[in-house]
């Protein structure tokens, strides 16, 4: 018996009495058709029993993976800072080596775009990215959490890194804190630590409180007749360290700034790991690589920002999504010389 025909975008363009080029552009949602257009075409296709021919997609991936250097698309990296590369964000250039490494794997070329750029509104930005050509937005970490970006995402295909996007709400890639702080729990108790304090300078709302539920639901499963209270110092205060640290006698401290947890305990000649076992469960810098750590890849996450973004592209995945996923990554234990064996 005969396979059924296949059916061909040349097919739907001939019922509906348009060009093939428009019935691939409205099946793939991009911009360019009108709605009453699109719903047209994809009707017909759905009567016709139309379904995209697998082996021309991979063709598709392979030709744009083997072209020429020159001819790469781009995939914008977009941040939103006040200036276009401030200090405290230098660690987010590592997101972007990530990703521009990765890119060039699939044929693209990942070029920074600062959306401030000559003064612009985000909605000159967003044409600005359009008349490019560019169908693909990464969205670096927002400077606040909590945040809201207003570009005209019907005509791109975006991943955010991290979790300070909270509108729209896009597939965003993220370091998996929950996963890391259970980790570190884990490892302390291992070792033989009881009083198991924690200290937060990086605002918890900003990780969408993650790493901060970990640690009270391990405490209170655990250790609910002796948890210690986590400190939470954005605002810097040795006092307030050590009036913690007074009270609840902590044997072992878990913090995200292995930097400021060293500066601490030089003001009263304490060591680690003979005083107090210190922990960073969620270190990226190279520096205090002594310290006992669970490591963040932030290349690695860049990199898988755009094996997703790839994915939603070869979609036409366009606008933001009826239902958004979130890809994790897991750290890397480092033992460090700040626990005891």
């Amino acid at each position: 018996m005969a396979e059924p025909k296949r059916v061909r975008l040349k097919d739907i363009a001939a019922e509906v009495g348009v060009s093939t080029m428009l019935v691939s552009i409205a099946l793939r949602g991009m911009p360019g058709v009108s709605e009453a257009t699109r719903k047209k075409i994809q009707a017909c296709a759905d009567k016709m029993g139309y379904h995209p021919d697998p082996a021309l997609s991979a063709l598709a991936d392979y030709r744009r993976r083997t072209r020429p250097a020159h001819s790469y698309a781009q995939i914008a990296y977009v941040t939103n800072y006040a200036t276009p590369n401030p200090p405290l964000w230098n660690f987010a250039n590592e997101f972007l080596l990530g990703a521009q490494k990765r890119g060039l794997e699939y044929g693209y070329e990942v070029i920074p775009y600062w959306l401030k750029e000559h003064g612009c509104t985000l909605r000159k930005a967003s044409s600005i990215l359009f008349n490019r050509g560019i169908k693909g937005l990464l969205i670096a970490p927002l400077p606040e959490e909590n945040s809201q970006l207003d570009l005209s995402w019907k005509y791109f295909s975006a991943v955010a890194i991290g979790t300070s996007l909270a509108s729209p709400k896009l597939d965003y890639v993220a370091f998996d804190h929950h996963e890391a702080m259970q980790m570190t729990l884990e490892k302390l108790r291992n070792k033989g630590y009881q009083r198991i304090g924690l200290l937060l300078r990086n605002p918890s709302n900003r990780l969408r409180h993650t790493s901060l539920d970990a640690y009270l639901g391990d405490q209170y499963r655990i250790h609910k007749d002796r948890m210690i209270p986590p400190l939470l110092q954005s605002d810097f205060s040795s006092s307030e360290f050590w009036s913690w640290y007074d009270t609840h006698k902590p044997d072992a401290i878990i913090t995200d700034s292995d930097l400021t947890i060293i500066d601490l305990l030089n003001e009263r000649g304490l060591k680690a790991p003979q005083d107090v076992g210190v922990v960073c469960y969620s270190k990226h810098s190279t520096e205090n690589i002594h310290i006992s750590a669970v490591n963040q890849n932030l290349q690695n996450i860049g990199a898988t920002a755009v094996d997703r973004l790839h994915t939603n592209l070869l979609r036409s995945a366009y606008g933001v999504p009826e239902h958004s996923y979130a890809t994790l990554v897991h750290g890397n234990w480092s033992e460090g010389t700040t626990l005891k064996k």
